[in-house]
């Protein structure tokens, strides 16, 4: 049996989000930006420091004078990518507005790796090791591998960055 959601809500922990769930960005122009729940760290990592607090968020190639809905954010896709921390939501936009699925919008999780190789470092299929990181990663700057970014709770920057002109 799966869990029921009623919309909007105020998350704590990952423990109430799905991926594919998303909220405002509101941006300094009175306009709104879009962020959306990718990934959740799986349940084997929850002895990791911080992954119940923790989770890969987007930002979406989307703006409105409205705040998201399921239907208005139909299609667009991901800006950026990142490690956020659940303020990203509650110091942004404050709270869950509803859910879509990245499927729907051909979202997945990205392939990360590290900023430079070091023997502890991995290439991640979002938040998930999928291989060690090689030298040869860094070296090749493989455009297929972004590298992993931990915006905490400064995702509303990307968003104005994209959509605020002359926002410096």
């Amino acid at each position: 049996m799966s869990k029921r959601y009623i919309y909007p809500f105020v998350p704590k922990s990952t423990a109430n989000l799905l991926p594919g769930q998303f909220w405002a960005l509101p941006l300094s122009n009175g306009l709104f930006g879009c962020g959306r729940v990718i990934q959740l760290a799986p349940s084997s990592y929850f002895f990791l420091l911080g992954a119940r607090v923790s989770f890969l968020a987007g930002v979406l190639d989307w703006v409105s004078p409205l705040q998201p809905t399921s239907e208005s954010i139909s299609g667009a896709k991901c800006i950026a990518q990142g490690q956020a921390h659940i303020k990203a939501i509650t110091e942004t936009g404050g709270e869950i507005l509803g859910h879509r699925n990245l499927e729907f919008d051909e979202i997945v999780p990205w392939l990360f790796r590290g900023a430079s190789y070091w023997k502890n470092s991995f290439v991640q299929e979002g938040l998930v090791c999928i291989r060690p990181q090689v030298p040869q990663d860094e070296e090749l700057k493989l455009a297929s591998l972004f590298i992993k970014l931990a915006w905490y709770h400064n995702l509303i920057k990307i968003a104005e960055e994209r959509f605020v002109p002359n926002n410096a």
